[in-house]
C-alpha cells in the first residue's frame, strides 16, 4: 500500500508513462499538421465534447467499483485482525490456568495461519513462515492440501475439542471466532479469486485511447500551437484514472498497491505474543519507500 505523502512531478508523469508519452508525440504531430495544412486537419468539436463526458462518467463509475473492492479487502483484513486477538483473548479466559502449554500451542498456530494466510493470498508459498510454528510432520502434511490456512485452522478446532476441557457453551464462543476466521478468509480469497469484470477492464482502456487520439484534432483548432499542452494535460488525467482503476481492482497482487498483508500480519504477531509475555522483540513495519507491504 502507498502510503501517503507528497509526490514529486517526475513521480506523477512516470505513473503513466509510455501511454502519455505516445499521446504527446501524437499531439505535436497533429499540431505541426495543422499549422502547416490547416485544411487537412478539421474535426466536429460537438461529438468529441459528448464523447469525453461519456469516457469521464464511465471511468469515474469503473474505479468507485475498483475502490469497493480494495476497500472490501481491507475491511476482511481488520476483522482477521480483531478476531484474531479475541480468539486469543478467549483462550486465556476459558481455558484453565493448568493448560498453559496448549493455549501457548493453539496461539502460535494462530500466528502461523495469519502468515499462511497472507502468502496464500498472495500466491507464494509459505513454508519458511510455518518452520518453527507448526510441527515439522505437520509441514510436511500441509504441502499435499490445497489450501494451507484453511488446513490450520481446521487442525486447531480439532486440538481445541480433544485437549480442552471446555464445555459446550465454552466451545460455542471459540467455535463462533473461528468462523468468523473463516468468513473473513472465505471473503477475500473471492476478491482474489474473482477478477475485474472483462467490460470494466477492457473497455475503458479502449475509449480511454481512442479519445485521447481524437482529442488534439477536436481542439487544434481552436488552441493552434498550444494543443499539446492542452491535449497532453486532458490526456493525462484520463490515463491516470485508467490506471488508478487497473492497480486497485486486485488488491491481493503482490504490488505496491496491495492491502498491507505483511504489515497487518506482523502487527497480530506481535498482539499475540504481548498477550503471552513474551520478549519477543519484534517491532511494527515501517513503509520502504514510501510502501507499506
Amino acid at each position: 500500500m502507498i502510503v501517503p505523502g507528497r509526490a514529486c512531478a517526475i513521480q506523477i508523469i512516470r505513473y503513466v508513462g509510455r501511454p502519455l508519452g505516445l499521446l504527446c508525440l501524437w499531439d505535436i504531430v497533429v499540431t505541426v499538421a495543422y499549422l502547416y495544412a490547416p485544411e487537412s486537419v478539421t474535426f466536429p468539436a460537438l461529438p468529441l465534447s459528448l464523447f469525453g463526458s461519456a469516457i469521464v462518467v464511465y471511468l469515474s463509475f469503473r474505479n468507485s467499483a475498483a475502490y469497493a473492492r480494495w476497500w472490501e479487502a481491507r475491511t476482511l483484513l481488520g476483522a482477521t485482525v480483531n478476531y484474531s486477538r479475541s480468539f486469543a483473548r478467549e483462550l486465556s479466559i476459558l481455558l484453565p490456568e493448568h493448560a498453559h502449554a496448549l493455549r501457548h500451542l493453539l496461539i502460535v498456530r494462530q500466528i502461523a495461519y495469519v502468515h499462511a494466510l497472507r502468502l496464500h493470498l498472495r500466491r507464494e508459498p509459505p513454508w519458511d513462515e510455518l518452520d518453527g510454528r507448526l510441527p515439522a510432520e505437520e509441514v510436511e502434511r500441509l504441502r499435499g492440501v490445497a489450501n494451507v490456512p484453511h488446513a490450520i485452522l481446521f487442525e486447531s478446532a480439532r486440538l481445541i475439542r480433544r485437549e480442552a476441557s471446555l464445555d459446550s457453551m465454552q466451545l460455542a464462543i471459540v467455535a463462533q471466532t473461528m468462523r468468523e476466521l473463516s468468513n473473513a478468509q472465505g471473503g477475500m480469497e473471492r476478491i482474489r479469486n474473482t477478477p475485474f469484470p472483462r467490460q470494466y477492464a477492457t473497455y475503458p482502456a479502449l475509449f480511454t485511447h481512442a479519445f485521447c487520439l481524437l482529442l488534439p484534432l477536436g481542439l487544434v483548432q481552436t488552441l493552434g500551437v498550444f494543443t499539446p499542452l492542452g491535449s497532453t494535460g486532458l490526456g493525462f488525467l484520463l490515463l491516470a484514472l485508467l490506471r488508478t482503476g487497473d492497480d486497485i481492482a486486485q488488491p491481493f497482487s503482490n504490488t505496491v498497491h496491495d492491502v498491507p498483508l505483511t504489515a497487518v500480519a506482523r502487527a497480530i504477531e506481535m498482539d499475540l505474543l504481548d498477550g503471552l509475555g513474551s520478549d519477543h522483540g519484534l517491532s511494527s513495519l515501517t513503509p520502504e519507500n514510501g510502501v507499506l507491504w
